[in-house]
């Protein structure tokens, strides 16, 4: 009995992880004030806190920041984000 009833709890929580990993997305946001790494932590520590954001890594090199976030994430809720750090932020792909 307790074996089924691991099986079928190990079952279950396998299907919510592929759920999860199927309802992703990946934005990637051009920002054209990031000049330096103390902007990179700031994009990222900022992203982040943006419900549904699952990562994020800035680059200051390329002025962009990749984010992988669930599919209900909209890209106002990024650019609204980054516009608290005083940044504009362009949806590139």
């Amino acid at each position: 009995m307790l074996k089924k009833l691991l099986l079928t709890f190990l079952s279950f929580s396998a299907l919510a992880n592929f759920a999860q990993a199927t309802e992703k997305k990946t934005m990637t946001f051009h920002i054209p004030e990031m000049y330096c790494q103390l902007c990179v932590y700031l994009v990222n520590k900022e992203v982040r806190e943006v419900e549904g954001v699952m990562s994020s890594k800035a680059s200051f090199k390329e002025r962009n920041v990749v984010i992988v976030a669930q599919q209900h994430v909209q890209e106002a809720d990024i650019v609204n984000a980054i516009k608290k750090l005083n940044y504009s932020a362009t949806l590139i792909k």
